[in-house]
């Protein structure tokens, strides 16, 4: 499967060809690019906090918050929550996430739900 972000609204879908781009919550049609091959592995963009599960980090281009993203490596998948009091992000990880480059700044401070 691929994954897709829509660089208006942020939405990120997975699938096996483009979606389709009627209904962009942003107004008009979704403006999406592939980023990435699904995988067991979280990354999430320090500049627009896209969250991604990919077998490498994805895609640089195409960044809705500038031109190109900042992914971090968060931790392999897995199905314990964890959310960051710093920033509101939410994963779902086999053990506590990396805490370095929080996008509200610093270290992320996870909780585990």
């Amino acid at each position: 499967m691929k994954m897709f972000l829509c660089r208006k609204c942020k939405a990120v879908q997975e699938g096996g060809s483009e979606p389709n781009k009627v209904g962009c919550a942003a107004g008009g049609l979704h403006d999406w690019s592939y980023i990435a091959e699904t995988g067991p592995k979280n990354y999430l963009c320090r500049k627009c906090k896209v969250l991604v599960r990919s077998f490498a980090a994805p895609a640089d281009f195409g960044c809705p918050e500038g031109a190109y993203h900042e992914w971090n490596y968060l931790g392999e998948a897995g199905k314990t929550r964890y959310d960051c009091k710093r920033c509101g992000i939410a994963v779902e990880c086999a053990s506590s996430p990396e805490a370095k480059n929080c996008p509200a700044g610093g270290l992320h401070d996870w909780k585990k739900v």
